[in-house]
């Protein structure tokens, strides 16, 4: 369903390459060309101040639970991003964070079973014990 409306909403809106402000490298501040598929009316990028009217009607039509904010998606993309293997560095610099540190800081509790996951890694890795091995 997700994908139709975006399918959709790309037809009604074909994606147009725009100049956004890039400050991920202090270095090399400046602007670069990026492909949005979301603008507002004038084909700039939409900014969180000018969002919340949009967002807070739509989150209360899917039901999202009260006070989920627009921040509650940056914070599902980092995640999914984090546990599904993306580069920790990628993803400080597409959040703006200053050091991998503060996105790892920020999202780590959100995944408890992680725990389990890396003896299960060690586990694949080395191979199982034999079965009398496991028994003593």
């Amino acid at each position: 369903m997700t994908a139709e409306q975006l399918a959709r909403h790309l037809e009604k809106h074909p994606i147009k390459p725009v100049d956004v402000e890039d400050d991920t490298n202090p270095k090399l501040t400046g602007t670069r060309p990026a492909k949005l598929l979301f603008t507002n009316t004038a084909n700039r990028p939409i900014y969180r101040a000018s969002w919340s009217h949009v967002w807070g009607p739509a989150a209360r039509s899917q039901a999202l639970p009260p006070k989920t904010g627009f921040h509650a998606l940056r914070h599902y993309v980092a995640t999914l991003l984090i546990f599904n293997g993306a580069n920790v560095k990628t993803v400080q610099m597409a959040l703006g964070h200053s050091s991998p540190t503060i996105t790892l800081n920020t999202y780590v509790g959100l995944w408890p079973d992680q725990l389990d996951r890396t003896r299960t890694l060690v586990d694949a890795a080395l191979g199982s014990p034999p079965a009398e091995d496991v028994a003593q």
